[in-house]
């Protein structure tokens, strides 16, 4: 038999451990793994000279189209998504209409006709009717993952509708019943922080630091309690999105002892960076915010013991930051590209965190969380052939010439990605994105 695409000579890692060898690809899928001499003849072989071979990255977390149209980002981000080995992303989409049915036709539509790696959805709750329309959502589009968002005022210059309580516990009964539902939640006291932002303001700050003590880690905790409160007694399961805090994987700990179905997701910039380095400034404002080095390493203490499910990278290309403004600037930055690099170098290097630990959390573990295993963030024969080949030893700077705001410009960091394969197609190689606008696929569908 000979297939497409062979790798072979590879230091092969999944999540359950690694091998010396590589794998056989068919028709978009991967057809066999195991030593370079028991692979297949192929078109294509690629010597791989000793290079970890993993499971492409699922980024289970990124807005795209908010600022920028959406089909425009759908080509940028995702280019910049395969450059940084991912091979599937979910956005984080809002919709404040009625209904998300045309919704989701729309952006289905033009996600596929426009982006270079798969996709797929959660749903935020921007309305009630939303709450009332999931079980009809979830069989028109095969999403079943909602997202409640606290921490923003109604005027905020997102244009986020924040969430009650009511609301949280009324989609979790609707979500609870169904096979693979999840509710997410944006956990900060919203009224807590708008108090205290008034008292801060008030001083005419601008420095970074005083955007984060204007919501200190406090207002995170006691809304993940609450909200832990809420899945205890509905048994819906929850996922704690972009955590800043160490105590979140704590209590997440916690409440799995007690049987509650709860995850914890954390940021690469969580992990990097903090509000009080001397070289950010407003344009690094992020929400939930940078906090500073204790937070920091609770955070990683959850990636090293499990606590910390999974990664997601809250990517979101705003337009250029003004700068002028600490309290109106918008929060958020990009992290498609270097998001792995940043893990490779903070975690494997100088963490000792091995390598199928990073598998579970870049790609395995939100595969299963949001219902796409083992298709993807697997090496199973029959699994999507979605891989990066890293080369561990590579040394390079970070570089941004692309949308948004970065906050590592500069940086050295080693491990990087070298090749990026999507469903069988190498769609990053030798520093050029090669994959075309429009190959992607939706991985939220329905049943």
């Amino acid at each position: 038999m000979k297939v497409e695409l062979v790798i072979k000579h590879a230091r092969v890692v999944d999540a359950t451990g690694e091998f010396d060898g590589g794998v056989a690809i068919q028709g978009g899928r991967i057809v066999m793994t195991g030593t370079s001499d028991a692979l297949p003849e192929a078109r294509r072989v690629i010597d791989a000279g000793g290079r970890v071979l993993m499971p492409g990255l699922i980024d289970p977390h990124c807005h795209l189209g908010v600022k920028y149209p959406y089909p425009e980002d759908m080509q940028t981000e995702t280019k910049a998504a395969a450059s940084g080995g991912i091979t599937t992303v979910l956005l984080y989409a809002r919709n404040t209409k009625e209904s998300y049915l045309p919704f989701y036709d729309e952006r289905r539509a033009l996600g596929e006709a426009n982006a270079v790696i798969d996709f797929g959805f959660h749903f935020g709750i921007q309305r009630e009717e939303h709450i009332h329309e999931i079980p009809k959502i979830v069989a028109h589009t095969g999403v079943k993952s909602f997202k409640l968002y606290f921490g923003y005022e109604p005027d905020n210059p997102i244009g986020i509708v924040p969430a009650t309580d009511g609301w949280v516990y009324a989609a979790m009964r609707q979500v609870k019943p169904i096979s693979g539902g999840v509710v997410s939640v944006h956990c900060e006291n919203t009224a807590i922080a708008a108090w205290i932002k008034k008292e801060i303001q008030a001083t005419g700050r601008q420095d970074l630091g005083a955007y984060t003590e204007s919501r200190p880690a406090f207002c995170e905790v006691e809304t993940i309690r609450r909200m832990l409160f809420l899945a205890e007694r509905t048994g819906c399961p929850l996922h704690l999105v972009h955590t800043s805090v160490g105590m979140g994987p704590v209590l997440a700990a916690e409440a799995r002892a007690r049987g509650i179905d709860v995850t914890v997701e954390t940021c690469p910039h969580y992990l990097t960076r903090t509000a009080y380095d001397p070289d950010l400034d407003m344009k690094a404002k992020i929400s939930p915010p940078l906090r500073d080095a204790t937070e920091q390493a609770g955070l990683w203490e959850g990636v090293a013991n499990g606590g910390v499910w999974s990664l997601g990278s809250d990517h979101v290309p705003f337009l250029p930051k003004k700068g002028e403004d600490l309290w109106a600037e918008l929060p958020g930055v990009v992290s498609f590209p270097w998001e792995l690099a940043l893990l490779l170098h903070f975690g494997v290097h100088q963490r000792g965190l091995p390598l199928p630990r990073l598998v579970e959390l870049t790609s395995a573990h939100a595969a299963q969380r949001f219902g796409l295993w083992p298709k993807k963030g697997s090496l199973r024969a029959g699994a999507d052939a979605d891989l990066v080949l890293v080369d561990l030893d590579e040394t390079r700077e970070v570089e941004h010439t692309g949308k948004g705001t970065c906050i590592y410009t500069g940086w050295k960091l080693k491990g990087w990605p070298v090749m990026t394969i999507s469903r069988g197609e190498v769609v990053y190689e030798d520093g050029e994105v090669t994959g075309a606008a429009g190959r992607a696929r939706c991985v939220t569908v329905p049943a």
